[in-house]
């Protein structure tokens, strides 16, 4: 006579265990579930992040930019500069495109490069050179310039001098250019200084030429003009 309980069990015994419910579909190990968390989190990031970089593109600004080499103390024509966008920091000085027209018949106080951009600094109203002036470059000694010395500022160059029998001469003068070493290898510097045109040859030809600070005056080159009508950028 068969035994109609084992058999029972045994079938139950057989029967797969699942964690599957009836009616929610598949679920996967919560293992699984936490990296699709994560990869929909850094996608998210993402696109996030390229959204604000293209909405940060359309902060650009209209500025002015020099369109090919303009040397130091030209006359600024409207075949030099454009106006072109860019994305820059609101610390960085530059000409707003809208002033392009005033700038036209100003003067560039130093070498202007194709393809760079104008800032405020680098045009004035006057001539580099005033008419009757002249730049001479001396060379001194390094350590004998004074301190505080800067671009623009007056000098006096004082002449010769050197013996009893010699007085020394003096010229007036503004710097127009900061010293500079040379290669020389004589531990000199150069000095670009703004001369009357009369003066200009005895201070080329000196041998030894020494530098004064003076009370500070009028700077001609930086005065504005009072026949522009729009004359600081």
């Amino acid at each position: 006579m068969t035994d109609t309980r084992s058999r029972s069990t045994s079938t139950v015994a057989a029967t797969p265990v699942t964690d599957s419910v009836p009616g929610r579909g598949f679920r996967p190990p919560s293992r699984h579930r936490n990296r699709i968390a994560l990869g929909a989190l850094l996608a998210a990031v993402a696109i996030g992040g390229n959204a604000w970089v293209y909405s940060d593109l359309d902060d650009a600004s209209a500025v002015i930019q020099v369109v090919r080499d303009v040397p130091a103390g030209a006359q600024i024509t409207a075949d030099m500069l454009r106006t072109t966008d860019v994305d820059a920091d609101s610390t960085v000085n530059l000409v707003p495109g809208e002033r392009l027209d005033a700038l036209i018949g100003r003067y560039a106080k130093v070498r202007l490069v194709s393809g760079s951009l104008i800032t405020a600094e680098t045009l004035q109203d006057v001539p580099l050179v005033r008419p009757g002036g002249a730049i001479v470059a001396i060379q001194v000694a390094e350590g004998t310039l004074p301190i505080g010395l800067r671009e623009r500022v007056p000098v006096l160059l004082v002449v010769g001098g050197s013996t009893d029998e010699e007085a020394p001469t003096t010229v007036t003068g503004r710097v127009v250019g900061l010293p500079t070493a040379t290669t020389s290898g004589l531990g000199v510097e150069s000095l670009s200084v703004e001369v009357e045109l009369v003066d200009a040859p005895r201070i080329a030809a000196a041998d030894d030429v020494r530098v004064v600070l003076v009370e500070p005056s009028e700077d001609p080159a930086t005065a504005i003009s009072t026949t522009s009508e729009d004359p600081e950028p």
